[in-house]
């Protein structure tokens, strides 16, 4: 019970990230990706289903809906909604050229300027502030006309054009739209960093529900998808929990089958699979008093581990089998099954060694494990596997299994000869490094709806992330 009290205690971390080594390179990409004040915002893309009609209109009334209706039931995921240009930053971008003008100049520019400072030029650009003034754009630009009346810190405006990727994308009633308006862009800073999975997992699910709340009732024209760093860590961790719950499941339910098949007893396989239990739990004990947190994609490769930890009360049990003396089996395995854990222990430990987290982590797991599993095998399964009298009137049975084991390949050279050719095929295979690349390339485990949604994203985001 204190074991798992423990146990349960540890923090799961479900970056993939981790999986990478610790490189000085990988470091500074992750670094950048990690404070970038792009990469992080989530991005809200309202269309029509129907992609032939034009109504920014009724891309605009969602947008605004949803926003509303996001800030009041998400402040506690939401840090900002960017839905509109806000005109505060144009105004400070402005202002922020026109006192290091110079800057933004070039010798070319010097020509123009020439040009607007002519008596009749000021006269007609006076003019046209006066004008601007007296119309309803005047609260917005006054104070930009009162602080360059002649329009010289226009000239710095146009350079910064040039970081426009593109011009597919324009203003419209201060609202991102590409320029066909039929594609509206939101902004959505979250409050946590994309590696916390947990709390942006419920953002995402408010999300979805406020999105299927409003095509439901008011905009059943209007389609809203989302893309970004957030989705795509939400979906990675989403699908590590699944592939971790497959893979564990599939050995359990396969080891339970062949254990009652192979030992005829309905508790074997129960008993057998105690000390694996018993190590996993003593394993996650240990490692959240050594670092508090274990990554998911390490406890994914349990599988591995689970086969190994169960061969000690499997050598346990099957021991019995032949000896029918509870004495007799600890007299002869415990020496034997010590002294024999120590390589793959080590094994294990010597993965402290190497630059993945992810490997670090997998090696202090399966470790622990190991331990838990030899000792709970050595000291408590003698006492579950059968009581006195069971022993009096036991009976070793064998099965095809046994004269399976009893055949010896090392005398067949046809196997032989074999394993030979493997192995020399296979050595010249890993020199071949592609297949590597190419499995470095598909570490990211997004669904296949996000991927459809980065390749529906790209030709939109792009230019907008140049600009961020």
């Amino acid at each position: 019970m204190l074991i798992g009290f423990f146990a349960s205690r540890i923090r799961f971390e479900e970056d993939i990230s981790k999986i990478l080594p610790k490189d000085k390179k990988i470091e500074k990409l992750n670094y950048i990706f990690q404070n970038s004040k792009f990469v992080d915002k989530l991005v809200i893309m309202v269309s029509l289903k129907d992609s032939t009609q034009q109504q920014p209109d009724s891309l605009i009334a969602f947008a605004d809906s949803f926003t509303e209706i996001v800030q009041q039931k998400l402040p506690r995921y939401v840090s900002k909604i960017n839905a509109k240009v806000d005109d505060g930053l144009v105004l400070a971008l402005f202002g922020t050229i026109n006192k290091k003008l110079p800057i933004y100049l070039t010798e070319c520019y010097y020509l123009n300027i020439d040009t607007l400072i002519r008596p009749d030029q000021v006269k007609e650009t006076l003019a046209r502030d006066l004008r601007t003034l007296t119309s309803p754009a005047g609260l917005a630009l006054k104070s930009m006309i009162s602080a360059d009346p002649v329009g010289i810190s226009y000239l710095g405006l146009k350079k910064l054009q040039q970081l426009q990727y593109d011009e597919k994308f324009e203003l419209y009633d201060s609202y991102v739209m590409t320029k066909d308006h039929k594609n509206l862009l939101l902004f959505i800073t979250p409050k946590y960093s994309p590696n916390n999975t947990g709390e942006n997992a419920i953002m995402l699910k408010g999300i979805d529900q406020v999105i299927d709340s409003l095509q439901t009732k008011s905009f059943k024209s209007v389609d809203c998808s989302y893309f970004g760093t957030t989705a795509v860590s939400v979906g990675n961790a989403l699908q590590l929990r699944k592939d971790s719950m497959f893979t564990q499941g599939i050995t359990v339910v396969f080891l339970i089958v062949f254990l009652g098949f192979y030992f005829r007893k309905k508790r074997a396989p129960v008993v057998i699979l105690v000390p694996v239990l018993f190590g996993a739990l003593f394993s996650l004990a240990v490692v959240y008093f050594v670092k508090g947190s274990i990554s998911v994609i390490a406890l994914g490769t349990g599988s591995v581990v689970l086969g190994g930890a169960v061969n000690y009360s499997l050598h346990v049990f099957n021991h019995y089998r032949h000896t029918r003396s509870i004495e007799q089996v600890i007299r002869d395995l415990a020496m034997p099954l010590t002294v024999g854990s120590f390589t793959t222990i080590g094994g294990f430990f010597s993965l402290e060694f190497v630059e993945s987290k992810m490997l670090k982590d997998l090696g202090l797991f399966a470790a622990f494990s190991l331990i838990g599993a030899s000792f709970c095998s050595l000291v408590f399964l003698p006492h579950f596997i059968a009581s006195k009298k069971e022993q009096n009137q036991h009976t070793a049975q064998l099965s095809w299994i046994d004269r399976l084991s009893a055949y010896n390949p090392e005398y067949n050279k046809f196997i032989i000869s074999t394993i030979v050719i493997l192995t020399v095929v296979s050595t010249m295979r890993c020199r071949n490094y592609n297949s590597l690349k190419r499995y470095a390339s598909r570490l990211n485990l997004s669904t296949e709806e996000n991927k459809l949604l980065c390749v529906k994203f790209a030709a939109c985001i792009m230019p907008i992330s140049w600009a961020g």
